[in-house]
């Protein structure tokens, strides 16, 4: 593993369910100051306020307009990977600096899972994966019809941007703040009224930043209550003594045993000095490449696993080299 390696652009994957605000919330990052050297794939360019915009044609083929801030829009294609490869060839050809960040729009009915799955082909451009995902608190999707998708969402996120705040009183948003963190308690939750705050600190890093400014919680109930009886949340300690690859293996098996019962998984474990952290997380079954954390990072080691109709029994069950000890969280 390569502590040194050279990433490239911040690749934004923006879920929500229709009409939860994500053009919105793409027209704030658009009219903010971080917005420089920016690419944004939406479902229809339409969508996104684009007025005075230049228009152009990929080597492709594919419809682009370049903004006057020199944030670059396009129509996503059939195929993710072609979409994505051809910004940044033409991006190449024009003689300008790679992206900061490419953003892309997904439908409402969108799970994160398969994009990022279908992102492995694009290895090569060495992507830093951010999941950004819009919850409407004057229509709480996890109370609805929409349960489902709304929960894979929430569930894959790194960050969950509340929205609609200013037409719900202070006691819906509160709900739907503790909604989302019962869902997710892994996400930074981005619970800011003014627009172009949300837009802000909603595109941050998830690892950096200036820190989001959501409600007090000192207020709230602990333990957090679960959103539904059938999505929970697992944490599991681990032994400083096992190997990063023994961890990942474990892992692996787990997502293979669960399959699309698994959400999420984030893991913290010993590297190949004990004093090491690295970084383990997967989107559904979906693993992203190992990390090593800052060696300043005070992270315990452990492991936080989000399911879907999942109890500890079916974890324990669940063949292991080492010995794990489950927990409700």
């Amino acid at each position: 593993m390569r502590g040194s390696m050279q990433y490239g652009p911040q690749f934004i994957i923006v879920s929500g369910m229709l009409g939860s605000g994500k053009t919105t919330l793409l027209e704030g990052l658009l009219a903010s100051e971080i917005a420089t050297d920016t690419a944004i794939i939406v479902n229809e360019a339409g969508e996104i306020n684009i007025d005075g915009a230049v228009l152009s044609e990929s080597a492709r083929g594919m419809s682009m307009a370049t903004l006057s801030n020199g944030c670059v829009c396009c129509s996503l294609t059939n195929d993710l990977v072609t979409t994505v490869q051809d910004l940044v060839e033409s991006r190449r050809l024009s003689g300008q600096g790679p992206f900061a960040r490419i953003v892309l729009e997904c439908s409402g009915l969108s799970r994160p899972g398969p994009i990022v799955s279908s992102l492995q082909e694009l290895a090569d451009l060495r992507l830093k994966l951010h999941l950004v995902t819009t919850y409407d608190c004057s229509r709480p999707s996890l109370s609805t019809d929409d349960f489902e998708n709304a929960v894979a969402q929430l569930a894959a996120a790194s960050t969950v941007v509340l929205t609609k705040v200013d037409l719900v009183s202070s006691a819906r948003r509160d709900e739907a703040f503790e909604s989302v963190t019962a869902a997710n308690p892994l996400a930074r939750v981005v619970n800011e009224f003014s627009a172009s705050g949300r837009a802000r600190e909603a595109f941050l890093p998830p690892d950096g930043g200036a820190p989001v400014p959501v409600t007090d919680q000192s207020t709230r109930p602990t333990p957090r209550r679960l959103l539904h009886p059938r999505v929970r949340v697992f944490r599991a300690k681990l032994d400083e003594n096992e190997s990063w690859e023994t961890t990942l293996d474990w892992l692996e098996n787990i997502a293979g045993a669960l399959g699309e019962r698994l959400l999420r998984i984030k893991a913290i474990v010993a590297g190949d000095n004990r004093s090491d952290r690295i970084l383990l997380q997967s989107v559904g079954t979906t693993f992203s490449a190992p990390r090593r954390l800052s060696p300043s990072s005070p992270a315990p080691l452990g492991v936080i696993l989000i399911a879907r109709d999942c109890g500890r029994q079916d974890l324990e069950a669940i063949p292991t080299q080492h010995s794990v000890t489950w927990f409700d969280h």
